[in-house]
């Protein structure tokens, strides 16, 4: 395999681990007559702009014959923990409420989480759209 196809692969991977498999399902319980989605919007929206960052890399190793790894490494690790949380986002919640003294602590301690991993999103994102912008700059140059 060569080295400009890795974060192709490697964000087809995650894309496949991004999907919402179980969309349309719903939970349905009798006795209070509700039912509750077993896909979270948080997954339908990581899914799509995962999607939308593996077409990106797509047209990349079109353009560039070499990637370089230190951002696709950089990017990937940030991007990684948000698809974890969006597919875990139920087991992470009962984790933290096994782990929580009141309602209070429950809500600050999803909170610390979530936060964290939308900043480590954001972070990687901006990263991903400088690599972006700087192969660009250098594409025009080239002309």
């Amino acid at each position: 395999m060569q080295r400009k196809y890795l974060p192709f692969i490697s964000f087809l991977i995650l894309l496949i681990l991004a999907t919402p498999f179980e969309s349309g399902f719903f939970i349905q319980n009798s006795v209070w007559n509700t039912s509750i989605s077993t896909t979270s919007y948080l997954e339908i929206i990581v899914c799509f702009l995962i999607s939308i960052i593996l077409f990106t890399y797509w047209k990349i190793t079109k353009k560039v014959n070499l990637i370089n790894l230190n951002t696709f490494f950089a990017h990937f690790i940030l991007t990684f923990p948000i698809v974890l949380y969006a597919r875990l986002n139920l087991p992470i919640r009962v984790i933290l409420a096994n782990n929580s003294k009141d309602v209070l602590e429950l809500i600050d301690l999803i909170n610390i989480v979530l936060y964290s991993v939308l900043t480590m999103f954001f972070i990687g994102q901006l990263i991903f759209i400088l690599y972006i912008l700087k192969i660009k700059k250098a594409s025009f140059k080239s002309f």
